[in-house]
């Protein structure tokens, strides 16, 4: 069966933000006599929130270009702003909102406490919407101020060229900085060269077309020495990690979609690493480190030797590198190789109070050496230095 372009956005969303933070299904009942929608898709992860709604033009035979700007303004500028206006209108009017999200799971989305709300209009037009309308970038609202406008390509381009929900979200407020600075000069550059001057990052200087470059050069970049979308993808399915309730494991899958590029590069590069060891029956120290978020990693690579002390091994470890560096929370992963097999098994512990003094932990730290040094490092997240100016 053929999808509609709502559903095709739909998945697209669902692949890029993950299905535990995405909300397709967006019809509640705020009284029993009472039925209502929100926008096409919300997403919804800690203090972010992203809301969509989503337009397609299905011309008629003949239709003309004064018909495609009509479509436009009454479809694209009116009712989809009307709707996104509506959604943040039910957020703040009503208290319980409880919807499921793409995994079947219910949560009441108006209970989420959010800093900024990015809203936006993703739209699929006719070739023949004149230039006046399909390069407008934003429609602002003297309510909800800035709503994006941006054609379906230029979307997908977008989730393509930023893959974490944290970059995305990133741009969007960046995007929304420069139309309140720079208002219809947007009109006058393609989405990619806003995507590049995001990269340039100088939102005082006028968008131009010169800003492709830096788009380019990251485009050239191999994606796949950090992209670890997958491994959030498939983490559901694949955990073996025991747990009470179906969605125990969100607060896992949350500390890793909040990742950026520099934090995947690291958390793969050790994960990969561990998993070597374990495969190999090394005995080494865990890997770890502490994100951009401030959540920190731990990765122990088991020898076959200590697979039956695996829980207390994942639990300590876990502990000792958030005490050892100050952390509210860290995650740990224990690799379990099954050696007949090559099946290598990854399990996971999350642990989150606050940092306290304890000198019992301090001693067996110093004493013992159970961890790896943690270095600073300072790096360019794009990798885009030799381009600046």
């Amino acid at each position: 069966m053929k999808l509609t372009f709502e559903e095709r956005v739909a998945l697209l969303n669902a692949s890029y933000f993950f299905r535990e933070f995405t909300f397709s299904r967006n019809k509640f009942k705020p009284e029993p006599s009472l039925e209502v929608e929100l926008a096409d898709a919300v997403v919804s992860l800690d203090d972010l929130r992203i809301i969509y709604q989503v337009k397609e033009r299905n011309a008629p035979p003949g239709t003309t270009v004064e018909k495609e700007e009509k479509w436009f303004k009454s479809e694209v500028l009116g009712k989809a702003t009307k709707q996104v206006r509506d959604t943040l209108a039910y957020l703040q009017k009503y208290s319980h909102i409880e919807v499921c999200n793409d995994r079947g799971h219910k949560f009441n989305l108006a209970a989420a406490s959010v800093s900024h709300t990015h809203k936006l209009v993703v739209y699929e037009p006719h070739d023949l919407l004149p230039a006046s309308c399909a390069s407008k970038k934003y429609h602002k609202s003297q309510k909800v101020g800035v709503i994006h406008l941006i054609r379906a390509a230029d979307y997908l381009g977008i989730l393509k060229t930023f893959v974490t929900p944290v970059e995305v979200a990133e741009y969007l407020a960046y995007r929304e900085t420069l139309a309140n600075i720079w208002g219809t000069v947007l009109e006058e550059v393609p989405e990619p060269a806003l995507v590049g001057h995001y990269l340039r990052n100088l939102p005082d200087r006028r968008p131009s077309i010169e800003f492709l470059k830096f788009l380019a050069e990251l485009q050239r970049q191999d994606k796949g020495e950090w992209d670890i979308s997958r491994i959030i993808s498939l983490f559901p399915d694949r955990r073996t990690t025991p747990q009470s309730s179906a969605t125990e494991h969100y607060s896992i899958v949350k500390e890793l979609a909040k990742l950026n590029r520099l934090d995947m590069r690291v958390f793969k590069e050790r994960f990969a690493l561990s998993m070597d060891k374990a495969q190999k029956d090394e005995s080494v120290l865990p890997y770890r480190f502490v994100a951009t978020t401030g959540c920190g990693f731990i990765f122990i690579p088991l020898t076959e030797k200590e697979i039956p002390d695996r829980d207390v091994a994942l639990r300590s470890f876990t502990y000792l590198h958030k005490y050892d560096v100050h952390l509210e929370r860290c995650i740990g992963l224990a690799f379990i190789a099954e050696h007949d097999t090559g099946w290598c098994d990854v399990q996971w512990c999350r642990v989150e109070f606050p940092w306290a003094e304890d000198e019992k932990t301090r001693s067996f730290i110093k004493e013992n050496k159970p961890l790896r040094a943690v270095k600073r490092t300072v790096v360019e997240r794009y990798g885009l230095d030799k381009l600046m100016d």
